[in-house]
């Protein structure tokens, strides 16, 4: 990774806010402030993606890859918010973000737009802004043991609840799309098994994500998946380098 860094422009790991003006009833919240402030953001953009990374490791790899997406995004014109779960903004109260489902958040799962959870926790109360605000998001992850780390896993259970990722008809008897906003999601994530051995084993998090998740967004919604695999071996730091320059490009046009 540092051999890599050091070809490349590195950025900062804290959010880069679209320019928002927040109605407010009473005193502004953390949050508010927050989203009202406008850190880095451009005038004119082609879309707005919120970017949301799942490493504990401040320089592992996922970290640059979350820098080579916001990159292109931004040098394709995008708005972009960026989030890493394992450290939120100080501005939202810092620390992880709280991935377990609690008992009372499971009790008032399906009172629609009522969960406490909404007006109680600052780290959900951004998240379920910026899913919609944005038109694309961008999930950056390493794949361990098959699968999505757990605090993204939080992130979908306590954040894509009734009234913001689906919505219940109680007359037709089913679910409805919450999110029609989204229209495309991004995966970056990597893996230390082969191609092959994932293949084997089965990749739980790319079915969970292209498949079930997709139903919440626009019905066009369209998922590009980028993998690096193999990097629990003697892997070249050339390889490493040539994702990340082929991950900016993709985000320049995404």
């Amino acid at each position: 990774y540092i051999c890599t860094m050091m070809q490349r422009r590195t950025f900062s790991p804290l959010v880069h806010m679209a320019s928002r003006t927040l109605a407010v009833h009473s005193r502004p919240s953390a949050s508010a402030l927050f989203l009202s402030k406008g850190l880095n953001s451009r005038s004119m953009s082609s879309g707005k993606a919120f970017i949301v990374c799942s490493n504990p490791v401040g320089e592992s790899f996922s970290n640059a890859i979350a820098d080579s997406v916001q990159k292109g995004l931004e040098d394709g014109g995008k708005e972009v918010r960026r989030i890493n779960l394992y450290k939120m903004p100080k501005e939202l109260g810092g620390g992880e973000f709280k991935s377990l489902l609690s008992i009372q958040e499971r009790r008032e799962y399906f009172n629609e737009d009522e969960q406490s959870v909404l007006k109680d926790d600052k780290h959900v109360q951004y998240i379920v802004e910026s899913l919609r605000w944005c038109d694309s998001l961008v999930l950056i992850y390493p794949t361990w043991w098959f699968n999505i780390p757990a605090i993204l896993k939080g992130f979908f259970d306590r954040c894509f609840i009734p009234g913001v990722g689906f919505r219940y008809d109680k007359v037709a008897q089913k679910r409805m799309t919450g999110l029609q906003n989204i229209k495309k999601v991004g995966v970056c994530t990597t893996y230390g098994f082969t191609e092959t051995e994932v293949a084997k084993a089965g990749d739980a998090g790319k079915l969970m994500i292209s498949g079930g998740m997709t139903m919440l967004f626009a019905p066009s919604c369209q998922v590009v998946w980028q993998a690096l695999y193999g990097m629990q071996g003697a892997q070249p730091v050339e390889d490493r380098t040539k994702f990340l320059t082929e991950v900016e490009e993709q985000y320049k046009t995404f």
